[in-house]
């Protein structure tokens, strides 16, 4: 299991690893283990369990967030939170994961439409024209016309 990825998903929900050992089934002895490293080996029926607790697969928790790894944190720091609308990247991952349409918006001015779609999937294209006021002006008239050329070869 991918620790950070067990931590953002913590966050997101709200909960303390007491929480978690406690909806897991787990002693808190046990989460404290599992976050003594970056990655942490399980027992498969517990990773099965805290999939089902968290309502996520077994494979977004042995991965690591997409694109957050930690040789990229200052440069994404930079990048992505220059306006401190998210406090850290895990929050801003958080929120890039819940369809948060400023986060969304954020990271497909920043690396565009089709890399986003790799990370967050097809719906930025089908969700742009949702999001797509808050990404700078600039910005926006490029990605609007490869969005229209998207659609457009999608239509035909």
């Amino acid at each position: 299991m991918h620790v950070r990825t067990l931590e953002a998903l913590l966050k997101a929900r709200g909960w303390s690893r007491a929480e978690l050992a406690r909806r897991v089934g787990v002693s808190r002895q046990a989460i404290s283990l599992w976050f003594q490293r970056d990655h942490a080996n399980l027992q498969s029926r517990h990773l099965l369990r805290l999939s089902e607790v968290l309502g996520v697969s077994v494979e977004t928790l042995v991965h690591p967030l997409p694109c957050f790894e930690p040789e990229n944190h200052g440069s994404l720091r930079a990048t992505l939170l220059w306006d401190r609308l998210h406090p850290d990247l895990d929050d801003f991952a958080v929120a890039l994961n819940a369809s948060d349409p400023r986060a969304v918006a954020r990271f497909v001015e920043v690396y565009g439409l089709y890399a986003a779609e790799k990370t967050v999937g097809e719906r930025v294209w089908r969700d742009f024209p949702s999001f797509k006021r808050f990404i700078h002006p600039a910005r926006r008239r490029g990605l609007e016309t490869l969005w229209s050329w998207h659609e457009n070869r999608k239509a035909a």
